[in-house]
Formats: structure tokens, C-alpha cells, sequence
């Protein structure tokens, strides 16, 4: 009698410079997933050349290549892999090039607790279980940039100069709203056909977190971009865990960058409208800021005004 193969565990691979490190993380998940450990960066693009995974997870800082890089590799390399960083201090500009440029699922901070890193890592795990759709390519010509100018933006902030600096890029090619408060936004959002938000952290001394947690929950072909003159790196891991935006800016913001950026976020946004599985790629931990969604009363809002999704 023939006995069936035993189903693959998903493939988990964790990247980190001290070996101590990787062989507690190798003791926390061996007996529920296939664990492969890299000593440094370099020795983690070997192995994602060679191998495929469900899930990477790399540490910052590393004196050979550090975690940016390894995650901007992964991305190229292994587009279906959720990605995640692990950190133990407070790098800026590392935490916004793992957003822009390793699209990362979560930020895992150092040190962790064991119960908090299974539930993160079996997040991880469901979301790579959906298959992974590209964003559509852009068509050629003079077209490129019209194919998606039915998809409003909308600019969430005070500074009138966002807004002034979004219509210069994009000319007028399609309709940019502007809304000073959250009120504002959400009734905005009710009254268009809005796929891309370019938000400050917080508008009228309001945080924007509870907002975008329940955009996420419950319309999540809603690209969110961060534009701010005022990261810092908690914001930042917050808006990732909990918000899942696309991008973070830091202002003043290159008019090449903002074109750019919009058309990448409408294609994303077209992506996610046409396949709607792939918003658990991206799905956040929203429950804390849901909580403050609830009792605010931003989610009975949201389900009642944003019909035409």
C-alpha cells in the first residue's frame, strides 16, 4: 500500500547576525513550521536565490547587508513571501525604506514575547496562503498615466501645500479632494469614487490611526500613502502594524515622487478592487485602533458612507 507524501509546512525563513537569536527563534516554531535560519544578510541572498518561503523575517541591523536590503531583495526575488522586520531600535530612515521599498506585512519589535510573535507569525503565515496577484502593468505611450485617473485622491491635512503640491504633479488628469478634518474626509469619501488617501499622522490634533484601521477593515482596496514632516520611528511601526499604508513620505515631497506614487497606489488599488483576496497580503493588526473606531463612532460612519465600493 501506497502512504501519501505528508502535506509541506509553510517555509519560514529568519535572518539575524547573532546565532543566539536565531536558534531561539528556530526552537520557538520548529515543530509547527520549516524553519531556515541565515547568519547575516549575505548569507540570507544565498539562501533566497536557491530556496522558496512562505514568510521572511530579517533583522535590521547586521554589519554586512542590512535588513532593508534583505527585504528589497525579497521582494524582487520572492514576491509571494510576506515580509517582516525585526528591530530593536529606533532607525528612521531604515523603518521608511522597509515600508517604500520592502512593502513589509509587519514590524516585530526586539525584544519580543513569545505569544505576541506566534499570533504575528501565524498571521503571516494565513496571508501568504493567498496567492499572490502583481499589480498591473501600465499601458505604453501617452496613455500610461490616463488608465487609472478615474480613481480619486483624496489629501487628508491642514497644510494647504500637500494639496497644492499633489494637483502641480498630476495636472489635471484626475480629481483631487482635500479635507482639513476627518469629518471632512469621511464625507468626502461617502460623495466619490476615491481609491488612493494621502494622509498627515494627524489632523486637528486628532490622530488618523482609528480612521485608517477601519478603512482597512472594512474597505481595503483603499490605498493609504503617509505624507508627514513629523515621522518618527513609533508612528511609523504604528502605521504599518495597524494601518498597512502603502507608503510614508517625508515632506517636502519631490513632484516626480508624488506623480509616481499616486499612479503606483492606483494601480495597486485597481488590483485589490479586482482581486479582493489579496487584501489578506496586507491585512493589519486593527483591533486596538478599531476599539477607539468603535467608540468614536468611525465605523458606523464608514459602513454607511462608502457605498460605491
Amino acid at each position: 500500500m501506497s502512504t501519501a507524501p505528508p502535506p509541506s509546512r509553510p517555509r519560514l525563513l529568519f535572518v539575524d547576525d547573532e546565532s543566539r537569536i536565531l536558534l531561539s527563534l528556530r526552537a520557538i516554531f520548529r515543530a509547527d513550521y520549516d524553519v531556515t535560519t541565515a547568519e547575516g544578510g549575505a548569507k540570507a541572498l544565498e539562501v533566497l536565490r536557491q530556496e522558496r518561503f512562505e514568510v521572511v523575517v530579517s533583522d535590521q541591523r547586521m554589519p554586512d547587508v542590512p535588513g532593508v536590503e534583505v527585504l528589497r531583495a525579497a521582494r524582487e526575488l520572492q514576491p509571494q513571501a510576506i515580509r517582516m522586520l525585526l528591530t530593536g531600535y529606533s532607525d528612521l530612515n531604515a523603518i521608511i525604506a522597509s515600508i517604500n521599498e520592502g512593502e513589509i506585512f509587519r514590524f516585530i519589535p526586539k525584544p519580543w514575547t513569545n505569544s505576541e510573535l506566534r499570533e504575528t507569525i501565524a498571521a503571516a503565515v494565513r496571508a501568504a496562503s493567498v496567492e499572490h496577484v502583481a499589480l498591473p502593468e501600465p499601458p505604453p505611450g501617452p496613455q500610461q498615466n490616463a488608465a487609472y485617473n478615474e480613481v480619486g485622491v483624496l489629501v487628508l491635512d491642514e497644510d494647504p501645500q500637500t494639496t497644492i503640491a499633489l494637483r502641480a504633479a498630476l495636472g489635471s488628469e484626475r480629481e483631487v479632494y482635500t479635507a482639513d478634518s476627518i469629518e471632512a474626509a469621511l464625507t468626502l469619501l461617502g460623495e466619490h469614487r476615491i481609491g488612493v488617501i494621502f494622509t498627515e499622522l494627524a489632523v486637528v490634533g486628532q490622530s488618523v490611526a482609528p480612521l485608517l484601521s477601519a478603512l482597512r477593515q472594512h474597505h481595503p482596496a483603499l490605498v493609504v500613502v503617509a505624507v508627514t514632516s513629523q515621522a518618527d520611528a513609533g508612528h511609523s511601526i504604528s502605521l504599518i502594524n495597524h494601518g498597512q499604508v502603502f507608503r510614508l513620505l517625508q515632506k517636502p515631497v519631490a513632484t516626480t515622487l508624488l506623480r509616481g506614487t499616486v499612479n503606483i497606489a492606483s494601480r495597486r488599488h485597481e488590483m485589490l478592487r479586482q482581486h479582493p483576496e489579496q487584501a489578506q497580503r496586507v491585512v493589519a493588526d486593527t483591533a486596538p485602533m478599531l476599539q477607539v473606531a468603535e467608540r468614536s463612532g468611525l465605523l458606523g460612519r464608514i459602513r454607511g458612507l462608502l457605498r460605491w465600493i
